[in-house]
Formats: structure tokens, sequence, C-alpha cells
């Protein structure tokens, strides 16, 4: 049975009903609601190319009439068309780790950084570290990539990814991104990756009480404050004429666009880059949120709504002056 925005605890609806404001918002609400109640969304990849090539995958799945389709928005990545994600599993491209499942949403910050070979790169949230993966694959296994995560689980857990991948430009470090300006040095990054803790508001499932059980006006708070420390220890560590990208799976303005706010106000050394994908399932920033009014720079960032394909995604890009 189909279940309502009114199922979210803490009057979330009305929340939702107030994260878009464009004319359209009411078409948007009945769509997300839809979305939200979909068992699963559509199967997505990405080819491993540090292990195999597009051409020996595609020729894998057409000799097992897996029908795919290209996913024109990012690289080496495919939606299963007819097929069952087990079949998939099944072969061995996915045993021997050639291919990776990876929602879209989730690939595009990485890909949005576009790290390049010879580049020295931050992940300074690497847990689940699939971006961490992608983006060693998008650097062709050149150079170097930090990695830091402080989970000794999560971090024995990527230690295995890595290994199973053939990624061998990952250094890891157990410590606490919130006192990385005190063990790193500043200026030492050419790029810097903050997909951020959050509170997952993209990832809802209405079917499913334990993707939203934990909604609550606290514990959006909580992020936002963790958010800010994060981003105060990784910025200083950013070379100039360098980028950062931060990226988050929620809804919430208070993680999204009240964040980017906060880092305009406080780094004038920072410009927000314009980030030009011409999606479907984008919707535009919102320019206040209750009593803040947000800088205006803030509508350059990408806001990635739940569709068919996509889990809900915030995204922007600064580039340090």
């Amino acid at each position: 049975m189909k279940k309502s925005l009114k199922t979210l605890p803490n009057n979330w609806q009305e929340r939702f009903e107030n994260y878009f404001q464009s004319s359209d918002s009411k078409e948007i609400l009945e769509k997300i609601e839809q979305i939200l109640n979909l068992k699963s969304r559509k199967t997505c990849f990405r080819i491993n190319t540090l292990k195999t090539s597009p051409e020996k995958v595609l020729e894998k799945l057409e000799n097992n009439d897996i029908k795919v389709e290209k996913i024109p928005y990012l690289r080496y990545s495919y939606f299963l068309v007819n097929n069952n994600k087990r079949d998939l599993e099944n072969l061995d491209i996915y045993k021997n780790w050639e291919i990776y499942l990876q929602n879209p949403s989730s690939q595009l910050p990485a890909l949005i950084l576009n790290p390049e070979p010879w580049e020295k790169v931050l992940d300074a949230c690497s847990a689940p570290w699939s971006k961490t993966t992608q983006m060693a694959s998008l650097m062709e296994n050149s150079w170097e990539i930090l990695a830091i995560e402080l989970s000794h689980i999560r971090l024995e857990k990527l230690k295995y990814n890595l290994n199973k991948q053939w990624v061998d430009i990952v250094k890891t470090q157990k410590i606490d991104a919130t006192n990385l300006l005190w063990i790193l040095e500043k200026n030492s990054f050419d790029k810097i990756l903050v997909d951020a803790p959050c509170s997952a508001e993209g990832r809802i499932n209405l079917n499913n009480e334990k993707t939203y059980k934990f909604l609550s006006r606290k514990n959006t708070l909580e992020k936002a404050r963790l958010q800010k420390n994060i981003l105060k220890n990784v910025i200083p560590l950013l070379k100039s004429w360098w980028e950062l990208v931060y990226s988050t799976c929620t809804l919430a303005p208070e993680e999204n666009e009240a964040i980017v706010n906060f880092v305009l106000s406080q780094y004038r050394e920072l410009e927000i880059m314009k980030i030009d994908l011409n999606l479907d399932f984008s919707t535009s920033p919102l320019k206040k949120w209750w009593k803040q009014i947000f800088d205006s720079r803030v509508e350059n960032a990408l806001k990635i709504i739940p569709s068919e394909q996509t889990e809900g995604f915030f995204i922007v890009k600064f580039r340090k002056k």
C-alpha cells in the first residue's frame, strides 16, 4: 500500500512541503512521494577501469544476454534495462570487482571534483569508500589520495575494497576529520572531497522505517554543526587556485544551502563554481529558509531530488582564490 509523506515523524511532511519553492512544487512533491514508495531504484554500476575495459565488460554482458543502457552524464556507468541485480551478481565480472554497484547520485561528487593523474587529493570523509575507489579510477592509479576514516572497522573495510579493486594510490589514516587542521599541513592538497555525514533524507524509503525514524530537528542541527567543523578543518588544507567539492545525501537546507552560505560568508577566499549539468531530476537550491536569506551564489550548487534513477543529493564546488 502506498504511504504518504505524513508517515514521516516530527511533522517532517511540512518541511518537505517547504523544500521546493517553485511554481511546480506541488507536482515535485507528488512525484517524490511516489518515488519514496519504490522498493528499489534502477540498478546502476560503474566499470572499474583499473581492472578491465568497457569493451570487455560490455562483451561479457552481451554474452550473458544482459541488456544495459549507458548513463549519459557519467563515465563508464550503466543501468540494467530488463534484468535483475542478481543477474549481475552471478557474473565473474561482479565477483572479480570489475564492476561496482553505485547509485548515480553518489558518483557525481567525484566526477564534478574531477581529480586527475598527478594531483594530490584528500577524501576527508571516506566511508563508505565508493567515491575513494572511483577517484582512484579517474586518476588512473597515479599520484596520491589520502582517505580519512575514524572508525577502525570501516577503515579495514576500506582497505579490503582498495585491494579488491586494485587501487594502490590511496593512503589511509584513522583520524577524526574535525581534527585535521592540527595534523595535516596547510595548503597541501590540490583537490578535496567532503562527502559529509548527514541526515540522509535523500535515501528515505517510506516502506522502511529504518530510513527515516531518526529524523528530528536535533539530529539535523547536530549534523550541520559537524559539517561546519569538518569544513573549518579542511578548507585551510586546500592550495590556492584549486577545488573542493562538498556533498550530502540529504535535502535538509540546514545541511546544504545554509552550509554553502556559511562557507561563502566565512571564507572570502573561496568562490563557488557553477555546476553545468542538465539533469531532469534536479531542482533549484533554496534562496531562503525560514528567516535566513542565502547568498545568491548558492544557486550555483546542484540539488538532486529523489527519482527512479537517483537518491536525493546536494553538491557544490568551491575554488580557492
